[in-house]
């Protein structure tokens, strides 16, 4: 059987007021990582007890050459993976239900949002999320703003102010609402 971070990043429908396996996991974790935030959000950045509340937060996962700015807003930090030699800037903003895979050498700017969750239009307790992969080497910018079930290519790099509803393909520039191809990066 699967888990419920497996049935959120499939797709499955998971009503949040009836699902117990949510309620009794996702729920508290949800709990968990806003606290976390919060602590993290109050801390001097540059004490070594924020670099200990951000490893707690990513249950350790975190690499070592890898850096991430206060403040931040995550909702699940169970299901963000992030590689080796990241830098997310302040204001990172992730609804991480669907699950967030941050690859190797990815540079993110401030006020980004990544959300992998969309609620049911017709019952708004019910959510529907996909994965976001932002695969090695892309860069994210200022405000852009990347949707559920999207894949951010390898080199790519997405314009700040971006709202970024499909795929971008590896070594593209996109911009704009909703982003659009704009030309090839040379490698």
């Amino acid at each position: 059987m699967a888990t419920i971070y497996e049935r959120m990043k499939a797709g499955e429908p998971i009503d949040m007021a009836h699902d117990e396996e949510y309620i009794g996991i996702a729920k508290p974790e949800y709990e968990r990582s806003r606290r976390l935030c919060f602590k993290i959000n109050q801390t001097d950045p540059y004490s070594d007890e924020t670099r200990i509340l951000l490893n707690e937060l990513f249950d350790g996962r975190l690499p070592e050459n890898s850096t991430v700015m206060a403040p931040l807003q995550l909702d699940r930090a169970c299901q963000v993976s992030i590689g080796e030699n990241v830098f997310i800037n302040h204001n990172l903003t992730g609804v991480t239900a669907g699950g967030i895979t941050i690859e190797d050498n990815v540079q993110i700017a401030p006020f980004v949002k990544l959300l992998t969750a969309n609620h049911d239009l017709k019952n708004i307790q019910v959510l529907h999320c996909k994965p976001i992969v932002i695969k090695k080497s892309a860069w994210i910018g200022a405000g852009a703003i990347i949707n559920a079930g999207v894949t951010v290519g390898e080199g790519a790099v997405v314009a700040s102010g971006a709202v970024v509803t499909k795929d971008v393909e590896p070594y593209t520039l996109v911009g704009g609402n909703p982003a659009k191809f704009i030309k090839k990066i040379e490698r």
